[in-house]
């Protein structure tokens, strides 16, 4: 099914209770969720192609700043990654440098800004460089 023809059997506002319904009634294992400024994403079922991974196995985050979600990007997600305990994340935005914040988590598991840096110094460094 194509996404006009599904964007015509929307509501105009989904609700949770419409994300809950979706994710019950599909019968291939996609997962919907809506972001904080009300997008609706469907995810793919975890499979072999689309393998979802634990979140204890993950060792960095990348965010890309989206114009419009600012805040949502460098504050709430850095504090959501905090609290889920991913070690290590970046935030990239879209200014002229491109600034990257390298954000580490810290020993109380709080965040810790470690580095601002235009992206292009960054790619000139190795991972290595970004380990404790």
């Amino acid at each position: 099914m194509s996404a006009e023809a599904v964007g015509m059997h929307m509501p105009a506002i989904v609700t949770l209770d419409d994300v809950a319904a979706m994710n019950a009634a599909d019968p291939n294992g996609h997962r919907y969720e809506t972001s904080p400024e009300g997008v609706l994403s469907v995810m793919p079922p975890p499979d072999s192609d689309h393998a979802m991974i634990a979140v204890d196995d993950v060792v960095l985050v990348v965010e890309i700043v989206s114009p419009g979600s600012e805040a949502i990007d460098s504050v709430t997600k850095v504090r959501e990654y905090a609290s889920a305990g991913i070690p290590r994340y970046w935030v990239a935005d879209r200014d002229g440098a491109q600034t990257v914040t390298v954000h580490r988590l810290g020993g109380d598991g709080s965040d810790e800004e470690r580095a601002r840096m235009p992206l292009a110094w960054l790619l000139h460094t190795t991972p290595a460089d970004h380990l404790d």
